[in-house]
């Protein structure tokens, strides 16, 4: 049996992947720092981070099941559109790849702000205005850093989006709501860089992703169409 022997099956567990990363994401990156960090006022930041440790610490781990389940999308996207595109189909694979790589690594910023509140060691030797500032560091980095990771996802958005739109075993529409995604991450990471005075973009990218999210894990691929791209590429044809 080969790894695409039933593509509407495979669809549909990248669906369940791709619902289990949306739903931990909106939450760990969302609703948890939402609650806990205060803008621009630390001394309430710091507060909540004590009264509210158990829910960060939750929230940190749905930021792990992100990273984990990135990889199994990404791969099992690839094997599903290499058929319509095999070297843009890998190039949204490294992209992913990369993407996950970085948001891992910036775990550390989400959690070290926790620590450096909490403990008792950081707590003896600083006092409340020093631990507020040591602590603030990692809380700005971790949005730079979420953003970079974000430029890198939103290349594997559109490129999934363009090889979607190719595909015909998907719906047109699908590839170009995932080409919007990918557009609206880029602006709201650049504008985040370069300190914009434009408005930050909301729901879009959320509504692309749940869309394919919803779409792949309920109805899937169309198989037909799907086993005539494969059958065309075995045989060393196209299919326009």
């Amino acid at each position: 049996m080969t790894f695409t022997e039933h593509p509407r099956l495979l669809a549909r567990i990248a669906g369940v992947f791709y619902l289990i990363i949306t739903a931990c994401a909106l939450f760990a990156y969302l609703y948890v720092r939402g609650q806990v960090i205060v803008p621009g006022d630390m001394a309430r930041t710091a507060a909540n981070f004590l009264g509210h440790e158990q829910l960060y610490r939750t929230g940190f781990s749905a930021a792990v099941i992100v990273v984990i389940c990135n990889p199994p999308l990404g791969l099992i996207l690839y094997e599903l559109l290499k058929v319509v595109n095999p070297r843009l189909a890998l190039l949204a694979l490294v992209f992913i790849i990369i993407s996950t790589t970085i948001e891992a690594v910036n775990l550390f910023n989400y959690i070290t702000p926790l620590f450096t509140l909490t403990l008792p060691e950081y707590r003896g030797a600083f006092d409340p205005d020093e631990l507020q500032a040591l602590a603030r560091g990692p809380i700005r980095l971790f949005g730079y850093a979420f953003s970079v990771s974000l430029t890198f996802f939103s290349v594997f958005c559109a490129l999934n989006g363009y090889l979607i739109l190719r595909s015909k075993f998907l719906p047109a529409v699908l590839g170009l709501l995932m080409i919007v995604a990918g557009v609206t991450y880029w602006i709201n990471s650049f504008q985040l860089f370069l300190a914009l005075p434009i408005p930050y973009i909301q729901w879009v990218t959320l509504i692309a992703e749940l869309s394919l999210a919803l779409w792949l894990l309920v109805v899937g691929v169309n198989e037909a169409k799907w086993r005539a791209r494969a059958q065309a590429v075995q045989g060393g044809s196209s299919v326009r």
